[in-house]
């Protein structure tokens, strides 16, 4: 099965308490939030991205990253409830690829299900079984992965004593290739002030990765904890938009596509005070390779 985690570096993204949606109460479900502020709106995330009408835009050149080595700036590990959250310190930011001005990484976040179609964003059809934003090295993946356990219960927190850098996660992505459109949160209040970053190349992690999320975390429902699984939104209509990008296709004929079939589970944001920049990319396990399409 192919795993597909999405990452969300943000600040105001992430913002889940003293809210009345969930995932999968029928009451409270995606289907529900049309009524939740701005999630009835035209520009709304996450997306299935046409890959074959995307238009290249050669002014999505790469990105610069600040502070992304310092292995101090991955401060905590929590359950936030709904997904689980990694805080990120002072002083990480990012800009270039296109971006009009810099922006500051707050926190990044995952969503996955309970089997393979776990991932918000979607390519020409295809879903994954988590998302993430920026790309995640295996090694480092699998460490964090080990230390879920002990956020099972939601509100609880651990310090990551500077064991992991935002580089060592990303660590083999080519951070060249991605897509862009203009959405929103996918979470309510589902605001439209989104610029989004789909990187185009997936990364593979071992199966025990996406296994523990679905196995160790818990959210609280009716007073009593569940597995938290399915935590994605379904796509969202384009409504018009146009996807962009940064890459020529005909330059990517032999390198590593998305696989046929897969899930993802997260987002990367960054957030400003004029907008938020989300950031994901795709996450397989190592058992899907066969499955790659060039």
């Amino acid at each position: 099965m192919g795993f597909h985690f999405q990452i969300f570096l943000v600040a105001l993204c992430l913002s889940q308490s003293g809210s009345d949606w969930c995932y999968t109460d029928p009451s409270c479900a995606p289907s529900s939030w049309t009524s939740e502020k701005f999630c009835n709106g035209s520009r709304q995330s996450p997306v299935d991205i046409p890959e074959s009408s995307a238009h290249y835009n050669g002014s999505l050149g790469p990105f610069q990253f600040t502070d992304y080595s310092a292995p101090t700036k991955l401060q905590s590990i929590s359950n936030i409830g709904h997904t689980v959250e990694v805080a990120v310190g002072d002083g990480v930011s990012m800009s270039g690829g296109g971006l009009s001005s810099p922006y500051t990484a707050r926190a990044f976040h995952f969503h996955w299900d309970n089997g393979s179609a776990g991932s918000e964003h979607r390519l020409t059809g295809r879903q994954f079984p988590m998302e993430i934003s920026d790309s995640v090295n295996a090694s480092q993946m699998t460490s964090l992965a080990k230390l879920l356990p002990q956020v099972s219960v939601p509100g609880t927190k651990l310090s990551l004593n500077s064991s992991f850098s935002l580089d060592g996660l990303l660590a083999g992505v080519d951070r060249t290739a991605y897509y862009r459109y203009l959405g929103s949160l996918t979470t309510p209040t589902c605001d439209e002030a989104v610029v989004w970053t789909v990187f185009r190349n997936p990364i593979y992690v071992p199966r025990i990765v996406v296994q523990t999320f679905t196995t160790s975390l818990n959210y609280n429902e009716s007073g009593n904890l569940e597995p938290m699984v399915n935590n994605f939104r379904p796509p969202q209509p384009l409504n018009g938009r146009q996807v962009q990008m940064s890459f020529n296709m005909s330059s990517f004929a032999n390198s590593t596509a998305a696989p046929s079939t897969r899930n993802t589970t997260s987002t990367g944001n960054t957030a400003q005070s004029s907008g938020i920049l989300c950031m994901s990319l795709l996450l397989l396990y190592r058992g899907m390779a066969s499955n790659v399409i060039c």
